[in-house]
């Protein structure tokens, strides 16, 4: 097997909006080739996908070698969130909002150019979360992070199954062991709170 040299195009080929996109495109599809995350020739599909991975983390990497750690990232079926992250989704009104997203999406036949906004924020309120929690609820699940690019472009680089995957996993984790119940201190001995849920209306 040849060895895959990082020093080398088109792991070396630069990134970011100075860049044509084609150029960027193309090298970023060898490179994934070349990792076997993609197949060769790439499906139309895979090459839309790739446009859109550029276009939410493109000014965030410089090289093709910045980007395979994110690639890897969005392929995976299960993300790691951090401990004090998961203690905030611990509320049944958080957990019932992320399985109405799942369901959300599995009702969804494309997941580009949703109106996400406006979407999250009424089922968001079906359960009394405030828009700021629901859109950190939901990038937090889905990611592992509480910033980045806009879901909008976090939903399609995903797909339908991840997003559901990774909503199922959280969900579980957090009802297992103590289920809803929250540790009663944060760092420093704060008094810990999770996201709270008002009343509709």
């Amino acid at each position: 097997m040849t060895a895959i040299d990082l020093e080398a195009y088109p792991f070396t080929a630069t990134l970011g909006p100075q860049v044509e996109p084609n150029r960027g495109r193309d090298a970023l599809a060898e490179a994934m080739q070349r990792t076997k995350l993609l197949e060769n020739p790439p499906p139309p599909a895979a090459l839309r996908w790739i446009d859109t991975f550029l276009e939410a983390y493109g000014g965030a990497v410089a090289t093709v070698a910045d980007a395979l750690p994110l690639v890897r990232a969005l392929r995976a079926e299960a993300v790691i969130v951090p401990a004090l992250d998961l203690e905030r989704l611990r509320n049944r009104q958080v957990l019932f909002f992320l399985d109405a997203v799942s369901q959300y999406v599995d009702d969804q036949s494309e997941l580009r150019g949703l109106p996400l906004e406006h979407d999250l924020h009424e089922i968001a309120g079906e359960f009394g979360l405030a828009d700021d929690d629901a859109l950190w609820a939901v990038r937090v699940a889905l990611t592992g992070v509480a910033s980045g690019p806009p879901l909008e472009l976090i939903f399609p680089l995903l797909g339908h199954d991840r997003i559901m995957m990774r909503i199922g996993a959280v969900n579980a984790h957090v009802l297992h062991g103590r289920g809803l119940e929250p540790i009663p201190y944060g760092p420093g001995g704060v008094p810990f709170t999770t996201i709270e849920g008002k009343p509709p209306g």
